[in-house]
């Protein structure tokens, strides 16, 4: 979490160039910095059910085998 960097056009893969909670540097006002460090994400607990929902989506049945 919190890594940055640049995306790589051919892959969309992230080329990391760093993370904002170890790289305090990076921010020229030391109140923001502080802020920063005090309020460091937590983790949650991993979900077994992912829901994707769209406006265009219709529900069918998958098939694996052949249709004839």
């Amino acid at each position: 979490m919190g890594d940055y960097g640049t995306v790589d056009v051919n892959t969309g893969g992230l080329n990391k160039e760093g993370n904002i909670y170890e790289d305090t540097h990076i921010y020229e006002d030391e109140s923001i910095a502080k802020l920063v460090n005090e309020h460091r994400p937590t983790l949650a607990a991993r979900e077994d059910v992912y829901i994707a929902a769209s406006t265009r989506v219709k529900r069918s049945d998958l098939k694996s085998g052949a249709e004839m």
